[in-house]
């Protein structure tokens, strides 16, 4: 694993976020570096001539590791929620503290991303930039939520009605990614990266109310669609009504339920922004 120039950074960033907005998927971002107040201005060169080399085997293989200018060593993190980020950046000034001698001074800022964000890599960048500047040395913060235009997450098991039905969103004028592992829906919902959600009712090992219900336990008025067939469980239907705004269409779909189904988003999220 090589150490990149900033240029070849900004270029790497800008594949993986291109990768995230035909697949969906985070993208996360980590400096690590001396803080804004730069109280410690000669932990830069140390840091890329002697402490990279300890750090190269704590960092994952498929990491890319660069330099966005001569204070900060820059980690891209493919796939890598912000939580996820902040471990990772916690374990790495754990490793450069208890070095011999031990390296101080030094703080991380963390940002992330969902399929696409505006501005582009530099605005993913630009925010573990900010983030890092609010740190203090041995701390980790992270950036504000870095977000594109509205996001709406489609949850359904069937990989490829998901993807069908989110680029048919998407050509509405709404950012849409599909989600079909139950597993990751249940850890997307819980962030605040979508401003609505489409949701399957039935899932593997689980049902599309409890998605419902972790969704809107945390943020109560996000609206979502309930999805399926004509078969469905009437007392499951209701159940998902009565968790919040909650509309339910049948599967398949026809144009008129979706239209009327991101009409009630843009009543109830009117601040929303589309493309």
């Amino acid at each position: 694993m090589e150490l990149i120039g900033a240029e070849a950074f900004v270029a790497q960033v800008d594949l993986e976020l291109a990768r995230k907005r035909r697949l969906g998927g985070f993208t996360s971002v980590c400096l690590l570096g001396a803080p804004a107040e730069r109280s410690h201005p000669e932990v830069a060169v140390p840091l890329v001539e002697v402490w990279w080399p300890r750090l190269r085997p704590h960092v994952r293989a498929y990491d890319i590791l660069g330099q966005v200018d001569e204070h900060s060593l820059a980690i891209l993190m493919p796939d890598t929620t912000l939580a996820n980020a902040v471990l990772g950046g916690t374990r790495l000034l754990k490793v450069l503290g208890d070095a011999s001698p031990p390296m101080t001074g030094l703080a991380v800022g963390a940002a992330a991303a969902y399929g696409e964000i505006e501005g582009g890599p530099t605005a993913l960048i630009d925010a573990a930039i900010a983030a890092l500047q609010t740190a203090t040395p041995g701390q980790v913060v992270t950036s504000r939520t870095t977000r594109g235009e509205p996001r709406l997450l489609v949850v359904d098991d069937d990989q490829t009605f998901a993807t069908a039905l989110a680029d048919t969103i998407s050509q509405c004028g709404w950012l849409a990614h599909p989600c079909s592992e139950t597993q990751d829906a249940f850890e997307r919902v819980r962030s605040n990266d979508y401003q609505g959600l489409f949701v399957d009712l039935v899932l593997p090992h689980t049902s599309g109310v409890d998605i419902l219900r972790e969704a809107l336990a945390h943020y109560p008025r996000r609206p979502a669609i309930l999805m399926s067939g004509h078969d469905a469980d009437h007392g499951a239907v209701l159940d998902a009504l009565a968790l919040g705004p909650v509309m339910f269409i049948r599967k398949p779909i026809s144009s008129q339920d979706l239209d009327a189904a991101l009409r009630m988003f843009r009543v109830l999220l009117p601040g929303v922004r589309q493309r």
